[in-house]
């Protein structure tokens, strides 16, 4: 028997495209089960949770001699001076319907001012010169992308996350490193893009993993006997309908079926759920599905999961939604979100602690938000592989260390364990559920499965 009223506030591998799903590109359309690309089924032996490191790969391996924009970059030095790193960033940090990524600024900017308190890198203090926004809109993205390129000269681009995929192709030009949130297709299947979890939104023609990680945390709140069908609806773009398949495909590793993959949701924002929630309400041979995912923005999901539950819906709404902000919102109590990185909480954890920290001194007035974590955490990832890298720094020395050394990104019980150039094409299977009970925010730590070759 099902839990009524329980929502599942989700923002994960899963989930990430909800943000992504604010991408300008246009495509969209749907599809119907199967996550989309043939019904997927895993070794039981993978559907096991582990550590935040160590996770199986099984037999998803990669040259990196395939990936795109691997050649050397035609300005090697760019931004480096003896004394100095210039870098910058790209990001969605406005949008029509409000801030998007905008906390991202302040996020990144803490961990570097931290770096350079500490004297820098390798001798080398560094030179952040802030984010260009795009204001969420796709040809605005190409724009400053370029201007990222051409007038800012910076040595690698953080953070970067535009709701476009629309940045790389100045990127790859130019050979620039970027770092962020891999929420869009320009993180996938290229030697220059590196999303702090991973690659999230694999393009329609690129090479496609299975996550096993999120899904065991949801099929696990799940009461004996549910039947394990979920639901699926995306905006109506090319982002969220394709990563509504690498969604779909990592629930069905864990034993559920996908009766209803729609990206129907209207760039302009939703006026009227009720078609929609009327066809889920009947998606499962006459019945509802037992779990209900948005790869939709906020403000869409809000609205599909106010009108299912008036509808009678009584299963499980999984959306991306976290932030510490909400937690006084009385209809939000008794929720959870379901994120790949652990969300500032426990405050106690060292990471976690350092975090607040960073950001209480050198950004003050920065909520611990999602998006303030992405940017502090690509900051770090650039921090360490500077370091790594050393004083002989250029471009392709750079690209050098993190591509084709078995390079690891780790931040241990907070950032779970990226490898590359693997996560080029696979998400980092690893997940925390988190729960929101009497205004209080509290999580488990993070937990992993594996990747596995998807159809």
């Amino acid at each position: 028997m099902r839990r009524s009223g329980r929502v599942i506030l989700v923002l994960s591998a899963a989930c990430t495209v909800g943000l992504a799903a604010c991408s300008s590109s246009s495509g969209g359309g749907d599809s119907k089960g199967s996550g989309g690309g043939g019904t997927v089924t895993v070794d039981p032996a993978l559907n096991k949770q582990g550590p935040d490191h160590g996770w199986s790969q099984t037999n998803v391996t990669l040259d990196p001699k395939t990936l795109a924009c691997n050649g050397p970059a035609s300005n090697p030095t760019r931004g480096i001076t003896p004394t100095s790193i210039k870098l910058g960033g790209l990001a969605s940090l406005t949008s029509p319907a409000g801030t998007a990524f905008g906390d991202v600024l302040p996020g990144a900017k803490a961990r570097f001012e931290r770096a350079n308190a500490e004297g820098g890198v390798a001798g080398r203090k560094i030179d952040f010169i802030g984010v260009r926004d795009d204001g969420s809109d796709g040809g605005r993205t190409a724009d400053q992308a370029r201007a990222v390129v051409e007038k800012d000269q910076v040595f690698a681009a953080v953070p970067v996350n535009s709701t476009s995929a629309n940045n790389l192709d100045a990127f790859c030009k130019a050979t620039m490193p970027f770092f962020g949130w891999g929420t869009t297709s320009a993180y996938c299947g290229n030697a220059i893009g590196f999303g702090i979890t991973g690659c999230q939104s694999p393009p329609a023609n690129g090479v496609r993993t299975v996550d096993t990680g999120g899904s065991l945390v949801v099929a696990k709140l799940l009461s004996a006997g549910a039947p394990k069908t979920i639901g699926m609806v995306g905006l109506d773009n090319e982002s969220a309908k394709q990563g509504m398949i690498t969604v779909g495909q990592g629930f069905e590793s864990a034993g559920f079926k996908v009766v209803y993959q729609k990206a129907q949701v209207p760039l302009s924002g939703l006026t009227d759920a009720t078609p929609i929630v009327n066809s889920l309400m009947k998606s499962d041979g006459g019945k509802p599905p037992t779990v209900i995912f948005y790869a939709t923005p906020f403000g869409d999901a809000i609205k599909l999961a106010t009108a299912l539950k008036a509808s009678g819906f009584k299963g499980y709404s999984v959306s991306p939604l976290f932030d510490p902000r909400v937690s006084s919102i009385k209809a939000l109590d008794d929720s959870y979100a379901l994120t790949q990185w652990q969300p500032g909480i426990p405050a106690d954890l060292p990471a976690n602690a350092q975090m607040i920290k960073d950001l209480e001194k050198y950004s003050p007035g920065t909520a611990v938000s999602l998006t303030a974590m992405v940017g502090y955490w690509s900051a770090d990832m650039v921090v360490k592989a500077l370091e790594k890298t050393g004083r002989n720094l250029t471009v392709d020395s750079f690209l050098k260390t993190l591509n084709t050394t078995s390079y690891t990104n780790y931040v241990p019980n907070v950032v779970p364990e990226t490898r590359w150039p693997l996560n080029h094409i696979a998400s980092s299977p690893c997940a925390t559920l988190v729960h929101l009970k009497d205004g209080k925010w509290t999580a488990p730590p993070l937990a992993c499965g594996a990747i596995t070759k998807a159809p």
